[in-house]
């Protein structure tokens, strides 16, 4: 039989979260390793192998006789943890009417764990939540605006003399650390219109099942967000026969139903690669075969593709200084003879270069002009125009600061008006399109001193031209501090500078992820990628040029007067 393998796959570390563990141990018995006895009876091994198969393993206790109506609660929130049995265990602290009622799977709310507790009257109780994030049907991950609680209302009736609950929130309640101690984010692949693999971030539980859950999502097709961004190459109907992936000596046996066999040969190399690369991340998966009424359907010969995302090679900062334009090198200026007497000509206060660096879009006084081997041409010369962006498809984006039209320019007199109605609502301080060219970051100022990332899908043609944006848009990311510049990590991350006080902090998030702050740098006006989160630079407005190290930052060099970004 032939196999599909897939090499050199990555293996996730396993992330124990053993502080948390300690916090629960009153409530949980948490599995683990322990010494092997020499002496003593023998005991029957761990029956369900597929629990085994865990990355950590919860095991919580049922209501005790003549709990509290807060120890129902509290014991309630705490026994999700564990889904064995379809959630059995949280179950038993629900009446026998309810228990059939509620539902897990309508996702999770995350918070910091503290959860006062109150009573509203005599047969009602009240957890106040501070939400961090939280979690839809479809694992799709979003954060929540800091400040303010949630109150989590539940009501109890006495059963048989013991409390227990009448009517809960739908879906589970977890704080941070055990969240990610149980869930995992994965990246699940669709195709973009110039068959560029394109990643949605979505969050599976660690456990035996995750295989069948990353078919059921492909097949399942593109989610709201990025509808008319990205396409699949599963057929519509195709389902799992069987109703779950098997996995045996790594190889993953993926029963579809006959509608696959629909596909042509270009949807089946799309289906192929969506599935080479969804599958890469799932720990004891090292290859897989397509099944249809027991016979293997062979993947087509690949033949020419797209890579599954633009390579970002790590690069050296682009820099001005004086009357000269290059890169940094071991911390010394290497003047570039390319593009660069051009650019240094117009006066420039921002650069930005395209993926490849044969053109470069540059804003002075005048507006944004194009900047290639062969011209020079103003493109938008609105006032008050933001730093741009340039996308892989060779077109520059640019939008006046506090809103406007956005506006995308390609080839000669190609300059259009892209439809982005929730931008009306916003005062953008500054934009950024992904290095895949399928979402569009902005970054506004928010209430409270504080800053938030919005993002959308960009809906193009077939020939990768920009049409709309997507009219979902989503708030993927919350930052202390003023807003001053936003940059593209990779595909899936971005990293934004804000300002509070004298001190410029640096956020690293991205549409389904966690944020995470990345240390502070004094006085920061311009925030660029290398290529990576360690390829980070930060421009000072004295002219310093940081670069991250650790959780710090290292100068690196002086007399800066216009750091560059990369698309």
């Amino acid at each position: 039989m032939i196999r599909t393998r897939m090499s050199n796959l990555p293996r996730r570390r396993s992330r124990l979260g053993v502080t948390a563990l300690l916090g629960l141990s009153a409530l949980l018995a948490v599995s683990g390793c322990s010494a092997v006895p020499s002496t003593g009876p023998v005991h029957q091994g761990l029956s369900d192998l597929h629990q085994a198969e865990q990355l950590v393993q919860f095991n919580p206790l049922g209501p005790v006789v003549d709990s509290t109506k807060e120890d129902i609660v509290r014991g309630f929130v705490l026994a999700a943890t564990s889904s064995a049995g379809d959630y059995a265990v949280a179950r038993e602290f629900l009446t026998p009417e309810y228990a059939g009622q509620w539902d897990p799977a309508y996702g999770v709310l995350i918070d910091d764990g503290s959860r006062p507790y109150r009573e509203d009257d005599d047969d009602a109780a009240v957890l106040e939540l501070t939400a961090t994030a939280k979690v839809d049907a479809d694992g799709m991950l979003l954060p929540v605006a800091p400040g303010g609680s949630t109150d989590m209302r539940f009501e109890l009736e006495r059963v048989n003399g013991q409390w227990r609950i009448a009517s809960a929130p739908a879906g589970i309640i977890l704080d941070r650390a055990t969240f990610t101690a149980i869930w995992s984010a994965h990246q699940i692949y669709f195709i973009g219109p110039t068959g560029v693999l394109i990643p949605e971030t979505r969050w599976f539980q660690s456990r035996a099942a995750l295989s069948t859950e990353i078919v059921n999502a492909l097949l399942e097709g593109p989610g709201e967000r990025v509808a008319g961004v990205v396409h699949s190459g599963f057929p519509p109907g195709t389902e799992l026969v069987t109703g779950a992936v098997t996995v045996v000596d790594g190889v993953a046996r993926i029963e579809l139903s006959q509608e696959v066999l629909e596909a042509g040969e270009q949807a089946a190399k799309e289906m192929f690669r969506q599935l080479h690369q969804s599958m890469r991340t799932v720990t004891g998966v090292n290859g897989f075969e397509v099944v249809v009424d027991g016979v293997e359907v062979r993947e087509p010969d690949a033949g020419e593709t797209q890579p599954s995302v633009p390579p970002a090679e790590p690069s050296n900062p682009a820099v001005m200084i004086g009357d000269q334009f290059g890169t940094v090198v071991a911390g010394e200026f290497v003047a570039t003879e390319r593009l660069g007497d051009a650019i240094v000509s117009l006066g420039p206060d921002a650069v930005v270069l395209s993926p490849d660096e044969s053109a470069a879009a540059v804003r002075n006084g005048e507006g944004i002009s194009r900047v290639d081997d062969e011209v020079t041409r103003l493109v938008d010369q609105r006032g008050g125009l933001l730093v741009p962006s340039f996308d892989p498809m060779g077109y520059i984006w640019t939008l006046p600061a506090g809103g406007g039209e956005l506006r995308v320019t390609g080839g000669v007199d190609e300059t259009y008006t892209i439809e982005a109605p929730w931008l009306r609502e916003l005062t953008p301080a500054a934009i950024s399109v992904s290095p895949d060219g399928a979402r569009l970051a902005v970054l506004v100022p928010a209430e409270g001193n504080r800053s938030v990332v919005y993002t959308a899908g960009i809906v193009r043609e077939a020939n990768g031209a920009p049409v709309r944006t997507t009219a979902t848009v989503d708030a993927q990311l919350w930052a202390s501090g003023n807003p001053i510049d936003i940059d593209w990590v990779d595909t899936l991350r971005f990293a934004t500078l804000t300002e509070s006080g004298n001190t410029s902090k640096v956020t690293v998030g991205g549409p389904g992820l966690f944020a995470a702050e990345q240390g502070s740098v004094a006085g920061g006006d311009q925030i660029a990628s290398g290529g990576s989160r360690t390829q980070l630079r930060v421009l000072s407005g004295d002219g310093d040029l940081y670069m991250s190290q650790g959780s710090g930052w290292q100068r690196l060099i002086g007399d800066v007067e216009v750091l560059a970004k990369r698309g």
